[in-house]
């Protein structure tokens, strides 16, 4: 772990502790759980709250003093979310809240099927990725354009999550046939 994933991680740590936050099991996912970070990487902040448009107004007053305070409401498959962007110990937060368990969201899900492919791709996915990710590619579109995937980056990877072992080793040992 790099110093600037250890603060990364510290300042998760410190928000996801927050008695806001607390009462359920925010998760942090992103780049930096998967060692992709580059510079200008957010913390991505994933919470359940039943109703996330009552829980804007206690987020606002909890947070809303913080650097670079911004918050909306918007549409997140289909259902209402609150998205909500700061600064935090010098990194850029975006606190996403669902009225779904924070695992549920596509966030986590994603990071979960990324952390498969690293795993099972090896070097040569994780070093693909992070080229495309130091020249502004985000991480989902990063890893389509690795695998050979042409159509929605984020429905396409959400498609392998319930693929195995044997057929992702596949996909990424045929998309470094394409290279």
């Amino acid at each position: 772990m790099t110093a600037r994933q250890a603060a990364a991680l510290a300042a998760f740590v410190r928000l996801a502790r927050h008695p806001l936050l607390r009462p359920g099991k925010p998760v942090l996912a992103g780049t930096f759980p998967l060692g992709l970070d580059v510079r200008g990487s957010d913390l991505d902040v994933i919470v359940h709250a039943p109703d996330p448009a009552r829980f804007a107004g206690r987020l606002a007053r909890t947070f809303g003093h913080r650097p670079g305070f911004r918050m909306r409401l918007r549409n997140l498959d289909g259902r209402p979310a609150l998205v909500a962007r700061f600064l935090e110990s010098g990194f850029p937060v975006e606190v996403v809240v669902q009225a779904r368990p924070e695992r549920a969201g596509r966030a986590v899900r994603h990071l979960l099927v990324e952390a498969r492919l690293l795993r099972l791709g090896g070097a040569g996915l994780r070093r693909c990725v992070r080229a495309l990710k130091i020249r502004g590619v985000k991480t989902e579109p990063a890893f389509a354009r690795c695998l050979g995937l042409e159509e929605n980056p984020y429905e396409a990877l959400l498609d392998l999550e319930g693929r195995t072992d044997a057929e992702l080793t596949r996909a990424v040992r045929q998309a470094r046939a394409v290279e």
